[in-house]
């Protein structure tokens, strides 16, 4: 059942977020963590399009990572079905899909057992897609697939907006930097595992919850931590 007062919230947010300048790659991570809590999935993921060719630049947790990966390497699976044909997909159990074998394989061995696949379109312009993810096997309902799409219709509108408001930088220089973000976060993520003998898993959950206790961007967060100004 969807929270009214969650949805509210998401689109506060997005109200507020729309109307100045903000980093692509920050507020798509933003709204994986809506995706979990509007829709009560368990894990949620953002690839962005360049020349035709996604790639992954958020995610929820450190178990997503792996599989979107996987996905964006195979060429396959329901990220690239929804983006290519504009339409979303559904798989209730992927225990018993035939498609995207490695893609499949590599999400139900992360626990990834159903998925939604949405398209970031507008007016006919595709800019990437939205994963949703249960684990375990899950009907998707009518209510879930129409919250679902509008959560990546909210996605779409941070990208085309950024692009609108700064008109010299291109929809591919928004994804490079939502990729460098992702690299500082990666690397950060690295050195906390090594540092406090964590699963990689344990110490993106870490990074990610201290950037939402302490309401900070989760990239300026790693940053620091690079560098070496904070510890987790």
């Amino acid at each position: 059942m969807i929270d009214p007062s969650v949805l509210r919230r998401a689109f506060a947010d997005y109200a507020r977020t729309i109307l100045d300048e903000y980093s692509v790659g920050e507020v798509l991570y933003r709204l994986t963590d809506q995706c979990v809590e509007l829709l009560a999935v368990d894990a949620a993921a953002v690839s962005l399009a360049e020349d035709e060719r996604l790639r992954f630049v958020a995610a929820t947790d450190e178990d997503v990572v792996h599989v979107e990966a996987t996905q964006i390497a195979s060429g396959q699976g329901p990220c690239h079905q929804a983006y290519r044909t504009g339409h979303a997909v559904f798989v209730n159990d992927l225990q018993h899909e035939q498609r995207w074998p490695d893609y499949r394989a590599e999400a139900l061995g992360h626990g990834m057992v159903a998925v939604a696949g949405l398209p970031m379109e507008v007016a006919g312009h595709r800019v990437g897609a939205v994963n949703l993810y249960r684990q375990r096997p899950h009907e998707w309902t009518g209510d879930e697939a129409e919250m679902g799409q509008l959560l990546a219709d909210m996605a779409t509108g941070y990208v085309l907006n950024a692009r609108k408001l700064d008109e010299h930088r291109t929809l591919a220089e928004q994804l490079q930097q939502a990729l460098d973000s992702r690299v500082v976060i990666e690397r950060a993520n690295g050195m906390l595992a090594q540092r406090h003998d964590l699963s990689t898993a344990q110490a993106f959950e870490r990074l990610r919850s201290y950037a939402r206790s302490h309401r900070r961007r989760i990239h300026e967060v790693a940053d620091e931590v690079v560098g070496g100004d904070l510890d987790l």
